[in-house]
């Protein structure tokens, strides 16, 4: 549109003169309204929405101001077309060099407007009746994951398959098909951080046997007893450096405060426009000891106990879908990783659990723990995924007063459930920054930290004795019926170390 819009404009520059010229100047405002709408309407937020479409202004004014040196023969016509088919050919390729550094995959997210299905085929057929069913009804077909251990699991058996609204789907026709083993919704994820102020929590302890000077923004170090973890975390020496991964929005992986214990997995996962996933890297495994911002679990010194990295699975917006987290578990677990950290969920169907925790269970096999938020709505997390999932560790919150936070969905119906501090929890943000967000989302990356730290020092620890580990060694409160033992890092620290 804007190509076609920027051709009309150019005509009526030309024919500015004659009878026809308000026709021109009407096609060009229409043009240039069709075209602001559909750069509102590519994008999940309005705001995202706006860079686009001043991107595409700037090109119209610049299409113009050639048409007008053209027109009053300061250059040729010819210099204009080669001048403006040079902007657009540059303007294409800077986009494409954007998205191709920022984007995590192209994925369907469930709207209004669109469907996907994960659909699981029985072991050894082939795909063909399945892509002829798609083609036939004007659907979408692609393989879902691509796992390096294929042998190891059903997950290079999932396809999406998705459509318009204009054409639904017959699920039942569908799960008729003689391959398709089972077929779920491709539900949508996000992530939802509540941002909030520190007037109402107590102040961290500033005597804390670490350097980082915002440890009194830091209320938990005290309820977690972090100086005793310190101390007694300085006596010990890695046997590995264990690799946490958080699957979130990206890791600003230049800030001060993470970059000295990140790496990168590709460059594309290496910014965070959202925000939330620096914010969970950083109560995992913010630099500790070296005089910069905040203190976490990671420790300090010579020989760090665990290196940090991010998957993009979310969009600049926090959105994703249960596809683009699966294969963000397949590719952490593929990279090495020790831990897999998941401060991200949504409503689920019981169904959902068979994707996830055929992906939980490839990184089992593969020696990861998966860890995930309880979620943040006051429910059940038996009802969410990926925190009701299989061989999952599900994180719920706790405030200053160690009740769980009003937030907090309950998990005495998780297998695996513990708890962690989730409210006004001061972390690294991109650009340099600190802020004190709340949900289990900051739970969650407090316990994946710890069992980071754990399998650093015994890694061969499997997840059912991580587990076990950090239940035994928590703290009991009037709640843990609900919210799972309240973790403890130094007396888990002593159990491991023994």
């Amino acid at each position: 549109m804007l190509l076609l819009t920027a051709l009309v404009l150019s005509v009526w520059f030309w024919r500015r003169n004659a009878r026809e010229a308000p026709v021109w100047m009407m096609l060009t405002y229409l043009g240039v309204g069709v075209m602001a709408w559909e750069d509102f309407a590519s994008v999940s937020t309005a705001a995202s929405a706006f860079p686009k479409i001043l991107k595409d202004f700037i090109m119209l004014g610049m299409v113009g101001f050639v048409q007008s040196m053209a027109v009053k023969k300061q250059i040729s016509v010819w210099m204009a077309v080669v001048l403006i088919f040079g902007m657009f050919a540059a303007v294409h390729y800077l986009d494409e060099l954007i998205n191709t550094d920022e984007e995590v995959e192209t994925f369907t997210s469930a709207t209004d407007d669109d469907w996907s299905y994960l659909v699981e085929l029985h072991e050894g057929a082939t795909a063909q009746q399945l892509e002829d069913f798609a083609r036939m009804n004007h659907y979408r077909v692609e393989r879902a994951f691509f796992p390096e251990a294929a042998s190891e699991t059903y997950l290079d058996n999932y396809y999406t398959l998705s459509g318009n609204a204009d054409r639904p789907l017959d699920a039942e026709v569908l799960n008729a098909l003689t391959t398709v083993l089972y077929s779920e919704p491709n539900e949508t994820i996000q992530v939802e951080p509540f941002i909030v102020g520190d007037r109402d929590l107590p102040a961290g302890k500033q005597s804390l046997s670490i350097n980082d000077p915002f440890t009194g923004e830091q209320w938990a170090m005290e309820v977690l007893q972090m100086d005793d973890y310190y101390r007694l975390l300085h006596q010990l020496r890695p046997r590995k450096q264990a690799k946490v991964v958080i699957l979130d929005t990206g890791v600003d992986g230049d800030h001060e405060d993470l970059t000295d214990n990140y790496f990168s997995i590709e460059s594309k996962y290496d910014n965070d426009p959202h925000g939330h996933g620096t914010h969970c890297a950083g109560i995992a495994a913010g630099v500790t000891n070296n005089g910069i911002g905040i203190g976490s679990l990671a420790g300090g010194g010579d020989s760090p106990f665990v290196e940090i990295s991010s998957v993009k699975v979310l969009s600049a917006g926090g959105m994703g879908t249960q596809k683009t987290i699966i294969a963000g578990i397949i590719e952490a677990t593929d990279e090495g990783a020790d831990v897999i950290s998941l401060s991200l969920g949504g409503r689920s169907t019981q169904s959902s659990q068979r994707a996830y925790s055929a992906a939980i269970q490839y990184a089992h096999r593969n020696g990861a723990v998966v860890v995930a938020a309880a979620g943040n709505s006051n429910r059940d997390a038996k009802d969410y995924a990926p925190a009701n999932a299989d061989g999952m560790i599900t994180v719920a919150a706790i405030d200053q007063l160690l009740l769980r936070a009003p937030f907090s969905n309950r998990t005495d119906k998780i297998e695996m459930a513990i708890a962690a501090p989730g409210v006004g929890i001061y972390s690294t943000v991109p650009g340099n920054g600190y802020k004190s967000y709340s949900g289990t989302s900051m739970a969650c990356p407090f316990v994946a930290g710890l069992i980071g730290v754990m399998k650093s020092i015994d890694p061969a620890l499997n997840h059912r004795d991580a587990y076990r580990i950090i239940h035994e060694t928590g703290r009991e409160s009037s709640e843990t019926r609900i919210t799972g033992r309240i973790v403890q890092p130094a007396a888990t620290l002593a159990r491991i170390a023994r």
